[in-house]
């Protein structure tokens, strides 16, 4: 057999069912052996694209999504969607192709060192030099992609290793993981901090939701009567209307007095991942303690600075722990907060927010377990963190590590592969959406369904904000748009749109019918 067959069996030992990507002289070989098997690869317009979502595709379904590209520029194309994957915390496996050994110690076509590039933004990143070692390394590769904590790996394969002869390779086996117990002495002595704090507040992050562990979550709050906020990725834990729920923290801060961090002495962070929330941004004067807890030891700095680290299986922390924590009585500190932030959510946005703040109420009103969203990044961003407010845990996606633009449209497509049916809803600024439109041709080829909503002012709002906040005067944030209507029919997408808030619903409304892509332009 020829190394690119034992690679493929290698992907189908690891139960791989897609591969996104695009295809060049230096992988013909493998894309031969991949079309032996029943994996299917998705022809994408951009390896970016690619990336993206595989990316999605990853975070839905928490096995490595997987994403291939050529040799030079189609490894670079690759990056930005391998760096935003791990950043998030999302398992993904990037292939690349590579020029044959014998001239990758010199100048030559289109050869860079590849390893090299992906050396920062991944957790494993090998080059294949004889092809008997390909099972032991896409073994590690995919396993150090899930475990302990997700993230990036990179395989590079020559073109002359995939099509060398080889000697048959026993496939190695996928063993079962257990998550261990936290420490049960150090859960006890935790709670007594918990209890002689005077507000403690719990955070919850993104791996709550990439453990699942949103009903330990909501049972512990429950009942120890703590206040609780969330990441962004944490959104939908407690519904809107649970009397502990103080929404989400992140981005760009409230006012000091709709600040639940900042009004308490001990932070509980369960998931949480320190790029979600700089904690410079609420301890930056380092005097709140913190408590752990996650399936890894938490990263830690000046400002977060950790008292005890309760690793294990978060679902069965949290059930001890909530066993020698006193029910909270008096939340009145933290009630006021709530309040006053409530009455923020759900007073009329003024300005440039009266349109996008009336369709994330929609949005919120509308949506169910079947609904994803996934927010692209901008100042849109801001509106979907603070005013969109999901029934459900696990059914919103806002890019909060790397937090590439670009990434929602490919990700529609890569979260549609990994549960067709869900309804699937991307939140765009005109910015981000002209970043991977192309790929609106490969969601036509394989009969996508999704929604776009697409929030058009021709401009980089989100800088035009920071540049206004600074007091100076906004420069070099504006741009044409094409006519979107002759855009999305060139694509084959329904197309809409909308200048007035009220008339959001009707029209989102409307799209739920559509078969294909619909594409709900709003002029802001």
């Amino acid at each position: 057999m020829k190394g690119s067959d034992l690679f493929s069996r290698s992907l189908k030992n690891e139960d791989v069912k897609y591969i996104f990507g695009i295809p060049g002289e230096e992988t013909i070989d493998l894309l031969d052996s991949i079309s032996s098997t029943d994996i299917e690869f998705i022809v994408t317009r951009h390896e970016q694209g690619a990336a993206f979502m595989a990316d999605a595709y990853g975070r839905i379904t928490r096995k490595p999504g997987v994403c291939l590209s050529t040799l030079g520029p189609g490894a670079t194309n690759l990056l930005t969607g391998v760096a935003n994957a791990h950043l998030d915390r999302v398992p993904l496996v990037a292939i690349t192709g590579q020029a044959s050994r014998d001239r990758l110690h010199k100048e030559s076509h289109q050869n860079v060192d590849t390893i090299a590039l992906f050396s920062g933004i991944t957790k494993y990143n090998r080059s294949i030099i004889v092809p008997e070692s390909i099972p032991e390394i896409i073994r590690k590769a995919f396993a150090t992609s899930v475990w302990p904590q997700p993230g990036a790996s990179h395989i590079q394969l020559p073109e002359d290793v995939a099509a060398m002869e080889c000697e048959d390779v026993r496939i190695i086996p996928i063993p079962d993981q257990t998550i261990y117990e936290a420490n049960g002495k150090l859960i006890k002595k935790a709670a007594g901090l918990i209890n002689s704090a005077s507000n403690p507040v719990v955070i919850g992050g993104n791996g709550i939701i990439r453990n699942e562990a949103w009903n330990s979550v909501r049972d512990f709050i429950d009942r120890t009567n703590l206040p609780f906020v969330s990441t962004f990725m944490a959104k939908g834990i407690l519904p809107y209307d649970h009397d502990r729920n103080l929404f989400v923290v992140g981005g760009r801060p409230f006012e000091n007095r709709m600040r639940p961090l900042l009004a308490s002495d001990l932070i509980i962070a369960i998931g949480f991942d320190m790029v979600e929330y700089d904690p410079v941004t609420w301890n930056r004067d380092s005097s709140r303690k913190i408590i752990n807890i996650d399936v890894t030891h938490g990263e830690t700095d000046e400002h977060f600075p950790i008292e005890f680290d309760l690793i294990g299986n978060i679902d069965i922390s949290l059930k001890i722990l909530a066993e020698h924590v006193e029910r909270r009585n008096n939340t009145s500190l933290h009630d006021e907060i709530r309040k006053r932030r409530k009455e923020f959510l759900e007073r009329p946005g003024e300005g440039k927010e009266k349109i996008p703040k009336q369709v994330m109420k929609t949005l919120s009103k509308l949506n169910d377990e079947k609904t994803m969203l996934i927010s692209d990044v901008g100042l849109h961003k801001v509106w979907v963190s603070r005013y969109y407010q999901p029934k459900f845990p696990d059914r919103t996606i806002i890019y909060n590590g790397y937090a590439s633009m670009g990434a929602s449209l490919p990700a529609c497509i890569g979260a549609g592969l990994a549960r067709p049916e869900m309804d699937i809803i991307a939140v765009s600024g005109d910015g981000g959406f002209l970043m991977n439109v192309q790929e609106l041709e490969t969601a036509s080829r394989l009969h996508s369904r999704f929604t776009v909503i697409v929030f058009n002012d021709g401009t980089y709002s989100l800088i035009e904000k920071k540049q206004q906040d600074a007091g100076m005067i906004p420069h070099y944030i504006k741009f044409t748009n094409p006519d979107f209507d002759l855009l999305a029919k060139s694509f084959h997408s329904n197309y809409y749109y909308v200048d007035r808030a009220g008339d959001f619903e009707d029209v989102f409304l409307r799209t739920r019918k559509d078969d294909g892509v619909s594409i709900i332009e709003i002029k802001i």
